[in-house]
């Protein structure tokens, strides 16, 4: 419990006692053997209070009664904890030959037999030999089962969802994981929760575990535990670091040497100090002394430790940002390699040899090295059907992104940049579409939510602590979520495009692309058009924001003012303002044909077809220009097109099967006036045979529910939803639009959507959050991602009798053949209020 001053007192009251009674007495066996087992585990609370020195004297102490008496079991438990006193401040070596000194295993009871094995794993696991570690936890786990030992099948279990998690199947770990927590034990939940906590971290989702750490660190506080604290300490500045906040992960860092220092453990101690060279690293601060620093660390550890790798690679990247580029090669080619490297490590390791081949001037390989790290971070990406965990993998490749976008702004070639940008660019839409088995606990919870969010809006006896229960849910329903693991072909997806596909496509298409990115604080735009691709600046980051920001109170504000209020002149031109500003901005396009937009986090909800020179442009805005071209994934498996890079078009699933979809399913929610008029003018349009209800039991004329909204994106080609809508900036896949039961989110829809246009006739759910590596989240993108073709969303809000005659005019245009961009556009020109719609992914009509 951590109370280790009482323990120690305990303790050494009870070796008092033996004393006394071995006092005067002819060599008692049983005495002398009990003692030495209580100095076995006064040993562990002498490591906690007084450090590791102090704790190996205590067992060399009962080491020498245990010999002197013969007692095999006492000896054996002697090396196990010394073992685990190795163990504890990481020094597995040292760890694993303690445990190979036991040579009686038959000697221990099952208890003491799983401890064994089980830590013989866990060392084994800090060696690199991942192989036995699984072999030794595994024996461990049959040990507790066949003798029922329910908290040492607890800790098994962890351990082997540990294991997962160093083999890289993070689906897998977060999988046992979760079945872990929900085993009915007393046992103590801490280790498991900093495990967690370093899952959650590989797979990018550092705010999750940074709420997990943060409630450790006040446990390991309040019970006095020193070490945990400091490891804690230590797991929070990576996250940090992670982040890009390198002032937060020095102050963390201070805490956990502090920690490890008040307890001796010099293992951890140099931990801290890699960590801390790290940040110094990253921040570009003294790197010749870092080096040198690094240098003594690396040597300090045995060759496969972990811990020697990182310092391998952080001391050659410091050098080869100082021009050393020899040593940084010798130091990383000193690297062995080691099954199970995490992936920020690979990626690390990646970065660091561009970097050598960029400074000894080879483009060519420091090319290829980059684009070895895209398809890591693909890779990785396949392994899981969570959206928001594919989004969050990129968060690990954003110093590589960094570096090979300031790499290509630096070469001054426009296609150079274009190829590089579209390298890093939403590389999850380019992944398989995810399937994912059905989770019925999932869908439960997902139920509930809904239930709780109708009692918040409508209000009701419990009404007031629905919010509290509201988040709790929420957190519960996107943990179980990241644990869906992918069920999927043998390729992750498809190649990004490069400059000479790109200019093909956009000859052929007719098209202008403006790709926008952020490079450290400005922002760039890349023209391509049939004959050229142009790079010019937009604006410094902070600026670019500015105007968004103006822009999207305007569009908020004019919708909210009826056309007849004083006020709408005013707001009228406030918005007109605000437009050409981000026009002017974003620089005058040539040509007066189509327009395909992938735009920066920063200019994410920008309304394209409202800017004045824009007017009257088919105009779509994609994740990437690859999936622009490419569609999405699915349909990489079918028959290539002759025309360059355009998708084509069967009406086939992947495993071949033909699709029995119909043609539209239009759907409507409550609370709104002119949503039902709306869809029976968007089912006429598509005329009365191909024209249906919800695909549920309600009658076509009722507003629909979540269940009859996720079948229709499950069996219908086109889907059109008028509803209210809501975008959660900062948990966007809770996003939804609200239907009869209460609000359907993005991610309850199916795996995968099989609905080829998606019209979402809905406030502001075209917006979408955009996380490091350009990995767009929100509803209109999940839609995307799950397989859609393309998606209309508006970026604010629209006035529902301004969006029902816009929406009845853009479906007859669809169901005449014309392509939606265009379809769009029209409208627009007929409906101005209906500008705040986007056209999202690839290009889509009736007719293919």
């Amino acid at each position: 419990m951590g109370g280790y001053d009482a323990a120690a007192a305990a303790l050494d009251a009870a070796v008092a006692t033996l004393d006394a009674v071995l006092e005067g007495a002819d060599a008692d066996h049983e005495a002398r053997s009990l003692r030495a087992r209580v100095l076995v585990t006064r040993a562990w609370a002498e490591l906690e209070l007084h450090g590791t020195a102090a704790a190996l004297d205590v067992l060399a102490t009962a080491r020498a009664e245990a010999e002197e008496l013969g007692d095999a079991l006492v000896l054996a438990l002697t090396w196990i904890q010394e073992g685990l006193v190795h163990g504890r401040v990481w020094d597995y070596p040292a760890s694993l030959a303690a445990l190979d000194r036991v040579s009686d295993e038959e000697a221990l009871a099952p208890a003491q037999r799983w401890a064994l094995h089980l830590n013989r794993g866990q060392v084994l696991l800090g060696l690199g030999r991942t192989d036995e570690g699984v072999v030794a936890t595994r024996t461990a786990l049959d040990i507790a089962v066949d003798h029922g030992l329910v908290d040492q099948e607890f800790k098994a279990r962890h351990n082997l969802a540990r294991l997962a998690w160093v083999l890289g199947d993070l689906p897998r770990a977060l999988v046992l994981l979760r079945e872990v927590d929900a085993m009915d034990t007393t046992v103590s939940r801490d280790r498991a929760r900093l495990d967690y906590a370093e899952v959650l971290t590989d797979a990018g989702l550092v705010d999750a575990a940074r709420r997990v750490l943060a409630d450790a660190l006040v446990g390991a506080r309040a019970d006095g535990h020193r070490l945990e604290e400091g490891e804690i300490s230590l797991r929070l500045a990576r996250c940090h670091l992670m982040l890009g906040d390198l002032d937060a992960a020095r102050s963390d860092i201070d805490d956990a040497a502090e920690a490890y220092r008040s307890r001796q453990a010099g293992g951890l101690v140099r931990d801290a100090d890699l960590l801390r060279l790290t940040v110094d690293v990253a921040a570009g601060r003294d790197l010749a002394a870092a080096a040198e620093a690094l240098d003594r660390l690396r040597t300090s550890h045995s060759e496969n430790a972990p811990a020697r790798r990182d310092a391998a690679r952080l001391e050659a990247e410091a050098r080869a940002v100082l021009g050393d580029l020899d040593r940084a090669e010798a130091v990383l080619d000193g690297v062995p390699a080691v099954d199970g490297e995490p992936l920020s490590a690979r990626l690390h390791e990646t970065l660091v040899r561009a970097r050598v081949d960029d400074g000894r001037h080879r483009p060519g390989a420091a090319a290829a090295r980059l684009a070895l790290g895209s398809r890591l971070l693909a890779g990785r990406q396949f392994q899981t059907s969570s959206l928001e965990v594919r989004a969050a993998l990129a968060l690990h490749a954003r110093r590589l992104t960094a570096f090979d976008l300031e790499r290509a702004v630096r070469g001054g070639d426009p296609s150079d940049l274009l190829t590089t940008v579209e390298r890093w660019r939403a590389i999850s839409h380019r992944v398989d579409p995810v399937t994912a088995a059905a989770d019925a606990g999932l869908t439960d919870l997902t139920r509930e939510l809904r239930r709780l969010r109708r009692v918040a809006e409508d209000g009701g006896p419990d009404a007031d602590d629905a919010p509290a229960r509201t988040a709790a849910l929420e957190a519960r329903i996107a943990e179980r979520e990241w644990s869906l693991e992918a069920r999927r072909s043998d390729e992750p997806g498809a190649a990004p495009l490069g400059e000479d596909e790109a200019r093909d496509v956009v000859a052929a298409r007719d098209v202008t692309v403006l790709e926008l990115v952020e490079v450290g604080a400005e922002v760039l735009a890349v023209v391509v058009t049939a004959t050229s691709v142009a790079t010019r600046g937009v604006g410094p980051l902070a600026d670019v924001l500015a105007l968004t920001t103006r822009l999207r109170r305007d569009l908020r504000a004019r919708a909210g003012v009826v056309p007849t209020s004083p006020m709408r002149a005013v707001l009228d031109r406030a918005t007109a303002s605000s437009l050409r500003a981000v026009e002017q901005a974003v620089g005058p396009l040539p040509g007066t044909g189509r327009v395909v937009v992938v735009p920066s986090r920063s200019l994410s909800a920008v309304p394209w077809n409202l800017l004045p020179g824009w007017r009257g442009r088919p105009v779509t805005v994609s994740p990437s220009l690859t999936r622009w071209v490419r569609g999405p994934a699915r349909e990489l498996t079918r028959p290539a097109d002759p025309a360059p890079g355009v998708p084509p078009r069967t009406a086939r699933t992947r495993d071949g099967r033909a699709r029995k979809a119909r043609t539209l399913t239009a759907l409507h929610g409550p609370g709104l006036a002119h949503t039902l008029p709306e869809i029976r003018e968007v089912r006429r349009a598509w005329g009365a045979d191909e024209a249906t209800g919800p695909a549920g039991p309600a009658a076509p004329e009722d507003p629909a529910t979540s269940d009859d909204v996720v079948a229709a994106l499950a069996s219908s080609r086109v889907v059109h939803l008028a509803a209210h809508g809501v975008h959660e900036r900062d948990n966007p896949l809770f996003s939804s639009v609200r239907m009869a039961d209460g609000p359907v989110f993005a991610r309850e829809f199916p795996h995968p959507v099989t609905a080829e246009h998606v019209a979402l006739a809905a406030c502001d759910v075209g917006q979408f959050s955009t996380r490091p590596g350009d990995e767009p989240l929100g509803l209109a993108t999940a839609l995307l991602a799950l397989g859609s073709t393309s998606v209309l969303a508006a970026v604010a809000p629209v006035a529902d009798d301004r969006a029902a005659a816009g929406m009845a005019d853009y479906h007859r245009a669809l169901a005449a053949g014309v392509d939606a961009a265009e379809a769009l556009a029209t409208t627009v020109e007929a409906h101005p209020e209906t500008g705040a719609f986007c056209l999202y992914g690839s290009d889509w009509s009736a007719a293919r």
